[in-house]
């Protein structure tokens, strides 16, 4: 079993493979890798790729997938993580996801604070741009470098918004927030709000959404910040391996 787990990771990571590439990227050996490939044929799990002697993924592997991928909802998998880091914060926390089509994102739930003062969640509802605030920036942070510059390069320079930021400004922030693997912004989207956010990615790595922790600027300090925005970057990732994601 050992040795199907690499051959079907290795689909995960490139769409076709023949025997020999796939020996060298798994380590396997070349005989090996023929009978099994050869044996997921006959299952219809891969099919003739576009050269021969090549395999791709085939329709029972598809179906496979999609059953799993509709039986693992982000929301559903979701919603304890969020209960669970509101119950440990005290702040909301919000589940965002992104329309890479639209390059917007919009929030689908939220576990809230039971605070009289506290984050109204419901205004980000709405379609909203990544680009702004840490509900935003927790996601295009970790867009891969060729969507991320097709989101920044046609804004105008500086960036409007509550605090209008320029180009250099926004993509130095990117930088630093990828590197610790949390973003935490300060009034940028609504006056008074504190936000820590952090990626959420599929089995394949591509960024689904974030998850967001806000709250208002008056119980804030920078050791409060460090706490959330680890806090945000822990139920990211533990909502991303909840939904296959191995952290490469």
């Amino acid at each position: 079993m050992g040795r199907w787990a690499e051959v079907l990771g290795a689909f995960l990571r490139q769409d076709e493979w023949g025997v020999r590439d796939l020996a060298a990227a798994t380590g396997l050996p070349r005989s090996a890798v023929h009978r099994i490939l050869h044996e997921m044929a006959r299952q219809d799990m891969v099919v003739p790729g576009r050269e021969p002697g090549r395999f791709r993924v085939g329709p029972f592997l598809t179906r496979l997938a999609l059953i799993l991928a509709e039986r693992s909802d982000v929301t559903r998998v979701a919603r304890p993580v969020l209960e669970r880091t509101t119950g440990q914060t005290g702040e909301t926390t919000i589940l965002c996801l992104y329309a890479p089509a639209r390059q917007q994102f919009w929030a689908v739930d939220a576990a809230e604070s039971a605070h009289p003062i506290r984050y109204i969640w419901e205004s980000l509802r709405d379609w909203g741009e990544v680009y702004v605030g840490s509900t935003g920036k927790g996601i295009l942070a970790f867009l891969p470098p060729d969507e991320q510059e097709s989101i920044i390069r046609p804004l105008p320079d500086p960036i409007p918004g509550l605090r209008p930021i320029s180009h250099a400004q926004l993509r130095a922030e990117l930088v630093s927030a990828r590197e610790r693997g949390f973003v935490v912004s300060h009034g940028e989207r609504f006056q008074g709000a504190v936000g820590a956010s952090a990626p959420i990615r599929d089995a394949s790595g591509r960024v689904l959404g974030d998850v967001v922790i806000s709250w208002p600027d008056n119980r804030t300090s920078p050791e409060r910040e460090l706490e959330l925005g680890l806090a945000a970057r822990a139920a990211g990732g533990e909502i991303s391996r909840a939904l296959g994601y191995d952290g490469r």
